[in-house]
Formats: structure tokens, C-alpha cells, sequence
């Protein structure tokens, strides 16, 4: 028998890894004795004032606002440097966006602190403009691959900017588009977890509680499920 086709491979994948996700916020109480038999000398194993369904559902938020202003944001630069007015400003967009990569997440957390002030909307700004960057470079280099014969093509048959974009250059762009989405994803799956720090909630403080109490058990608990949501989104894309 010859090899699964890569999608089956990924939707399997998808399916045991959901299945454990789904085990551990659903079922506190096994998580809770799996932990115990694990790490006997900790106490407590799990984070005492919220569930892990808790968590789940700030870090799935945080994730989820952060990449939508990122997708909305990044996608628009990167179609705006795609223009002839935009290519002339590509390197000074792409110089300033960047300025948020050359920082760690937490530093750009802590310096929208003193601007925002604590809580779940500064993780989100902080991580939507780390995450501007990769979306915008997907944007461009996806419309750029696309050859220039297939663009002139499409010319000839009589297709506008408008109708070759949507007809041809986003179709084929697509596949570097969403791989760059995909990354930019998966980076704030774990980057969320820096939100404790601020107020933000999130699988981070479950990690960061166990780092302060050198307690091995919170911080699995915290870190399995975002290692969880990560795969999750890299084998389902």
C-alpha cells in the first residue's frame, strides 16, 4: 500500500491532538491525578483559582484578537506596497514594522504598559504589532511569486488589475500567504502566555505560578496545553 496522502496524515494528527486538548479541559480531575503520579512531591498540581478551561478560553482570545489585527493590519500594508505608489515606500514600511521584531515579545508588552496600562488589551496591541511584520512579508512575497508571464497572460485575455488579482495572483499567492499566517499564529499561541505578567491571563499563570512556587506540575500544565493549541494550528494549516 502506498503512502497517505500528507492531508490525512495532518487531519489524524489534528484529531489526537484535539482529543488530548479536549481531555485536559474537560477533565480536571484525570489531569489533576496524571500530574499527581507524575510530580508526588507537588502541591498544588493544578492552578488553584482558575480551571484550565478558564485559561483555554483568555489565551484562545488574546490569540485569536491579536492575529486578527495582525492578519487586517499586515494584509493591507502588504497590498499597499504591492501598488506603484507603495513600492517606493516598501523599504521605510518594512524598516518600521520591524522595529517591533527586534524586540522580545515582553519588552514590547512592557512598553505598552505605561500607554495602556494592565490587562488583556495591551497583550493584544503588543502581540498584533509584533505580528504585523510576517503577515505583510507573506503578503508581498506571496503576490511577487507569482510569475510575471502568468500576470501577462491574463493581460492579454482581458483581465483588469483588479480581476488579475483576484482571479490569479491571490490564488497562486495564497499557499505563501497562509504559511506566513500560519507561523505569525503559532507564535502567538506562544507568545499569549507572556500576558500573565500583565494581568492578561492566559495558560501563563499556570506557568508563571509554577516558576514562582517551583512547582513542575503547574508549569506542565500550563505549558502541555499551549504546545497543544501550537501543533493543533501548524498541522491543521
Amino acid at each position: 500500500m502506498g503512502e497517505a496522502p500528507a492531508i490525512v496524515r495532518n487531519w489524524r494528527s489534528v484529531l489526537v491532538l484535539g482529543a488530548l486538548l479536549a481531555w485536559m479541559l474537560l477533565d480536571e480531575a484525570g489531569v489533576a491525578r496524571a500530574l499527581s503520579a507524575v510530580f508526588p512531591a507537588e502541591s498544588p498540581v493544578l492552578h488553584a483559582r482558575h480551571s484550565l478551561a478558564e485559561m483555554f478560553a483568555q489565551h484562545v482570545a488574546i490569540t485569536a484578537m491579536a492575529s486578527g489585527l495582525a492578519i487586517v493590519i499586515g494584509g493591507t500594508l502588504g497590498l499597499l506596497l504591492l501598488t506603484g505608489a507603495g513600492r517606493e515606500l516598501r523599504e521605510l514600511v518594512e524598516n518600521l514594522t520591524s522595529l517591533g521584531q527586534v524586540l522580545p515579545t515582553v519588552a514590547v508588552i512592557a512598553l505598552m504598559v505605561p500607554l495602556i496600562g494592565y490587562g488583556t488589551e495591551t497583550v493584544v496591541v503588543a502581540l498584533a504589532v509584533y505580528s504585523v511584520l510576517p503577515v505583510m512579508v507573506a503578503v508581498v512575497a506571496g503576490v511577487g511569486s507569482v510569475s510575471p508571464s502568468v500576470v501577462d497572460a491574463a493581460t492579454g485575455m482581458g483581465m483588469d488589475a483588479r480581476q488579475r488579482f483576484f482571479r490569479i495572483q491571490a490564488p497562486l499567492a495564497a499557499p505563501v500567504i497562509v504559511g506566513g499566517i500560519k507561523n505569525m499564529m503559532i507564535i502567538n499561541v506562544s507568545a499569549a502566555a507572556m500576558g500573565a505578567i500583565v494581568g492578561a491571563g492566559g495558560f501563563g499563570l499556570s506557568i508563571f505560578a509554577g516558576i514562582a512556587q517551583f512547582n513542575y506540575a503547574l508549569v506542565i500544565a500550563g505549558a502541555l496545553p499551549t504546545v497543544l493549541m501550537a501543533l493543533i494550528i501548524d498541522r491543521s494549516l
